[in-house]
């Protein structure tokens, strides 16, 4: 059953948003050029913890960890309209890395103290916020524990079955009342509006950090590592050619099912005419020479999304850095948020995107550029 954007009724497409009671699809659909379908609001790589500044792993960017969540708060202040100038979001988008691995440090209790202290900033938004995964979450939790807790938004939404080869989930887990994500894949779709589909892919579906040591599909993914990584700390990337530096431990996959899945989905998107947003982790798109940050399986999920006439945008983060553009190939726009958590005092990074019929307009806070972004032509559907 489709669900609303809010996750609060049916999706029958004539449901008011709370804030914009005067746009009715009716209205939205006579001019859809240029009037605003929705908006939505992303922001990536938070990163908070309760620890003093400290360089990145690779020791080359100061990491203001405390300060993240006064920068989340200040996101979550202009969404609510503390600024008179800001774009109330029909959705908010966080791509992952919501706390640091530091926090695990201190045990789980300190890792859920955290997550409580950033859900409680989103949960001001009276409007849905769709968590995706990032490493860092797979540094503090277990995933069956993430899937059971606040941050798996993708209960009310158009998902699948969980991968059956995934052994991460004991069968007591997923008896009668302790489960609440059940036997549900990580990754999901809705529709914010008439002629759009908005996308969210889990980019650890394969992935060694994001499965237990029995699971099959963690030691695939650890064999695959290190066939092409001889490092023994395997998040190094030291020595190895820039076509293999995206495999190391802290990178993921889409995997097959998940593939499979998202290649139904845009079929689907494509014969019912709709513009498909999609959001990850991971990037999929080398925007940097550097090939660190890229999905293992990234040169299959390009394939794909190019091939689909109908996907518009990908917005990622994990890069901690800002970065822009568009495919030639294909006209789809690539967009990687910077990390919050080096941002430091006085800056931040994040960003509120106005959807129109022919283009994404990307209002853009400290970091984060103003763009726009037309669709392709071939994303253009004749009515």
């Amino acid at each position: 059953m489709k669900i609303c954007p809010l996750g609060t009724k049916p999706c029958c497409y004539e449901y008011i948003m709370p804030w914009r009671k005067e746009w009715t699809c009716e209205t939205r659909m006579e001019n859809k050029a240029s009037a605003c379908v929705f908006s939505f609001g992303v922001i990536s790589d938070i990163q908070h913890a309760d620890i003093e500044n400290r360089l990145n792993y690779s020791q080359t960017c100061m990491r203001y960890y405390r300060n993240a969540l006064a920068l989340l708060k200040e996101a979550v202040d202009h969404w609510m309209d503390g600024d008179t100038s800001a774009i109330r979001p029909d959705f908010v988008v966080q791509l992952g890395d919501v706390l640091d691995g530091f926090n695990s440090e201190g045990g789980k209790d300190e890792s859920l103290r955290i997550l409580d202290v950033i859900l409680n900033q989103f949960d001001r938004l009276p409007c849905t916020v769709h968590h995706l995964f990032g490493n860092h979450e797979f540094y503090n939790f277990s995933r069956v524990e993430l899937m059971n807790s606040r941050l798996f938004s993708g209960a009310k939404f158009e998902t699948t079955a969980r991968d059956s080869e995934c052994e991460c989930f004991p069968e007591d887990s997923l008896s009668a009342g302790k489960s609440r994500a059940g036997g549900l894949a990580t990754y999901y779709h809705f529709s914010p509006a008439p002629g759009f589909r908005v996308v969210i892919l889990d980019s650890y579906s394969r992935s060694i950090i994001g499965h237990n040591d029995m699971c099959p599909i963690g030691q695939e993914s650890l064999r695959l590592v290190r066939s092409v990584n001889k490092n023994e700390i395997l998040n190094s990337p030291l020595g190895l050619k820039v076509s293999e530096k995206r495999f190391v431990a802290f990178n993921g996959g889409l995997g097959e099912k998940q593939m499979a899945w998202l290649e139904n989905v845009l079929e689907g998107a494509c014969l019912a005419k709709e513009k498909v947003i999609l959001f990850g982790h991971i990037p999929i798109y080398p925007i940097h020479r550097d090939h660190t940050c890229l999905l293992w399986d990234y040169q299959e999920a390009l394939k794909l999304v190019r091939s689909s006439p109908c996907v518009v945008a990908l917005f990622t983060g994990h890069t901690h850095s800002y970065a822009y553009t568009v495919d030639e190939m294909s006209g789809i726009h690539f967009l990687n948020f910077p990390g919050v958590v080096e941002i430091p005092p006085g800056g931040n990074g994040f960003g509120t995107i106005a959807v129109y019929g022919d283009r994404l307009v990307l209002h853009g806070v400290g970091h984060v550029d103003d763009v726009v972004m037309k669709f392709p032509e071939q994303s253009m559907y004749q009515d």
